[in-house]
C-alpha cells in the first residue's frame, strides 16, 4: 500500500468510501445509507452503459435485499421485459426451428408468490439496475457521489485510509475515511494497493458476445428468457433485453476476429434465417475462476468483483456481488453507530470467503457442461444443465456456521445446490414466511437486532435480552413468531441481513455479544 503524498493535497473527509460504482458499489452504499451511514462513491463512469449488458438475472436473494431498501417495485417496475412475461429457458435447434426440450420456472423468475421466498428473481439487465441504484443513492441524505472521478492512491493509517481522489479534469485531493470498501472492479486499484492478489484459472476457450437491434425479429418458439441453440456449427445462446428489438447473443468457442467478421452469420445460425439487424456492441471474453488471497484490512474490504471473478453460468457473479456489499454493509454500520464492536468487519472474510469458493464452484461445474458439448438429447440436456437453472439450493441455502460471529451452526456447505431446503441452524438465512396479512415475515425485522419467537410463556428470555441489549447499546427489535411457523419451539437472533445469529433455547448474554463481534 503506498505511503501518505508529499505533496499537501486538499483534504476532506467522509465515514466509508467507496472506490466504484457497478453494483458492489451502489449495494454497498444502499445497505450504508439504510443504516443512516454517510458514504461517498467514487466512480470512474459519469454514465452508466447499456452497450454491454453483462448480467441479466437479479436473483431471488438479491430481490429480497432490494426488497428490505425498499427498492423491488421500483426494480420491478424498470425491466425493459415484464415480470411475468416468461420464465422459461429453451433448447431448440434455433428460433425458427423445433424446441428440443425446456426448462419451466428457470432461475425462480415466476410470478406466482411462493412459501420459501419473499420475492421472485428478476430478468432485468444490469444496467437498469445500476440506473435505479444510482437514483436511489441520490435521494439517500447521508449519501454522496461523484461520477466521473476515479480513485488513483490508497494510503491506511491507524485510525483512517487515506485516499486520493482525481476528477474528470485531472484535479486531485484526498478524502480521509474511517473504512474503504474496494468495489472497482477486475482490475481493481485497492486489491493492488493492500498487496492481494488473485488466485485460479481461467479457460483457456474464447467467447464472443454480441448485442443487436433486430426490430422485425419475431421467434416461431414461444417466449423464453433465453434460448439455446444446440448441435448446428456455431452454437449459442440468445434472448431479449427488451421488447422493442434489443437481443442479447453468446457465442462460446468463438474468438473475436471471426465473431466481429462473421456476426451476421453466427446471429443468422441462431436464428434459422438472415436477420436484418444492427450490432450495438461487441464483446471478446473468457470465463475466470479467480478469487483474491486477501479480502481485508483492519479498515480497507475488497468487495464483488474486486475480490472474485465468476463464470457467467448460473447468473451468480452480480449476485454474489450484491451478497459481499451487504454483508460488510451491516457490519460496518454497527461499528460508526457504537453497536457493533470493532472486531465485527473483521468476520467479513471468514464469512464470504466460502460462500465465493461455493458459488465460482457452481459456476464452473456448469461451464463444463458446455453448449458445444450437448447434442440434441432432451434426456442429456435435462441431466447436465437442470442446477444452472434451477439453484436455488446454493442461491438461498448458503450459510455463515463457523463464523466467529456466529453461535453454533455447522460448517458443512449444502451439497444439495438445484433445491432449497429451509433451516432454523445458525448462520443460516431465517426461514421465511408469509404472514396472515399477506406481508412478509422478513418486513417484521428490525434495521440492526430482532430476537424472534413464541414468548407468550417465556418473558424471561425476553427480559434477558432487553437487558443485555441496552447495556451494549444495541438496538434490538422482539418480534413474535407467527403462530404457524414450523419453527415455533426454539428462539432466533436475526441479524441485520436476515441469517441467524442463534438458535435455540436458553439465550445468554454472552450469545448476543458474540453476535456484535464482542464474543
Amino acid at each position: 500500500m503506498t505511503t501518505s503524498p508529499g505533496i499537501r493535497l486538499p483534504v476532506s473527509e467522509t465515514t466509508v468510501l467507496i472506490a466504484g460504482g457497478g453494483p458492489a458499489g451502489l449495494a454497498a452504499a444502499a445497505e450504508l445509507t439504510h443504516h443512516g451511514i454517510e458514504c461517498l462513491v467514487v466512480e470512474p463512469r459519469a454514465e452508466v452503459s447499456h452497450d454491454r449488458p453483462r448480467a441479466k438475472t437479479t436473483n431471488v436473494r438479491t430481490m429480497e435485499h432490494f426488497r428490505r431498501w425498499g427498492l423491488a417495485r421500483e426494480i420491478r417496475a424498470a425491466a425493459p421485459v415484464p415480470h411475468g412475461w416468461s420464465d422459461r429457458v429453451v433448447f431448440c435447434d434455433s428460433l425458427d426451428g423445433t424446441e428440443i426440450t425446456s426448462f419451466p420456472g428457470a432461475f425462480a423468475l415466476s410470478s406466482s408468490p411462493a412459501p420459501t421466498h419473499a420475492e421472485s428473481a428478476l430478468a432485468i439487465p444490469q444496467p437498469v439496475v445500476e440506473e435505479v441504484l444510482r437514483r436511489h443513492l441520490a435521494r439517500r441524505a447521508p449519501a454522496a457521489a461523484e461520477w466521473g472521478s476515479r480513485v488513483t492512491a490508497v494510503a491506511e493509517e491507524a485510525d483512517r485510509v487515506l485516499v486520493t481522489v482525481e476528477d474528470g479534469s485531472g484535479a486531485a485531493r484526498q478524502v480521509a475515511a474511517r473504512y474503504l470498501l474496494g468495489c472497482d472492479g477486475p482490475g481493481s486499484l485497492v486489491r493492488k494497493e493492500i498487496g492481494a492478489r488473485f488466485v485460479g484459472h481461467s479457460d483457456p476457450r474464447p467467447n464472443f458476445n454480441v448485442v443487436f437491434s433486430a426490430p422485425d425479429l419475431d421467434p416461431e418458439l414461444p417466449p423464453a428468457v433465453q434460448y439455446w441453440v444446440v448441435g448446428g456449427p456455431h452454437p449459442g445462446l440468445i434472448g431479449r433485453l427488451d421488447l422493442r428489438g434489443t437481443w442479447w447473443a453468446i457465442f462460446p468457442g468463438t474468438g473475436q476476429e471471426f465473431g466481429e467478421a462473421h456476426s451476421a452469420e453466427l446471429i443468422g445460425g441462431l436464428v434459422g434465417h438472415t436477420v436484418e439487424h444492427t450490432v450495438l456492441a461487441s464483446d471478446p471474453w473468457q470465463a475466470r475462476m479467480l478469487v483474491a488471497d486477501r479480502f481485508q484490512t483492519d479498515r480497507v474490504f475488497l468487495v464483488g468483483e474486486s475480490a472474485h471473478l465468476n463464470p457467467p453460468w448460473g447468473g451468480h457473479g452480480f449476485n454474489t456481488s450484491v451478497g459481499d456489499a451487504v454483508n460488510i454493509g451491516w457490519k460496518i454500520a454497527a461499528v460508526v453507530q457504537g453497536w457493533g464492536k470493532p472486531a465485527l468487519p473483521a468476520s467479513y472474510e471468514a464469512e464470504r470467503r466460502p460462500v465465493v469458493q461455493q458459488t465460482i464452484d457452481a459456476a464452473e461445474s456448469n461451464l463444463g457442461a458446455g453448449i458445444g458439448d450437448l447434442a440434441r438429447d432432451a434426456e442429456q440436456i435435462q441431466l447436465r444443465k437442470r442446477a444452472e437453472f434451477h439453484s436455488l439450493g446454493l442461491v438461498l441455502g448458503y450459510h455463515y456456521g463457523g463464523s466467529p460471529i456466529v453461535t453454533g451452526g455447522s460448517v458443512q456447505r449444502p451439497t444439495d445446490l438445484d433445491r432449497y431446503v429451509p433451516s432454523a441452524d445458525a448462520g443460516r438465512r431465517l426461514p421465511h414466511a408469509w404472514l396472515e396479512n399477506g406481508a412478509s415475515l422478513y418486513d417484521s425485522l428490525g434495521r440492526e437486532l430482532t430476537l424472534l419467537g413464541r414468548f407468550a410463556a417465556d418473558r424471561a428470555t425476553v427480559e434477558t435480552a432487553r437487558r443485555t441489549a441496552a447495556s451494549l447499546g444495541i438496538p434490538l427489535t422482539i418480534v413474535e413468531a407467527p403462530a404457524s411457523y414450523p419453527w415455533r419451539d426454539r428462539h432466533f437472533l436475526v441479524r441485520p441481513d436476515q441469517h441467524i445469529a442463534w438458535s435455540g433455547t436458553g439465550l445468554t448474554p454472552e450469545i448476543i455479544a458474540t453476535a456484535v463481534g464482542a464474543g
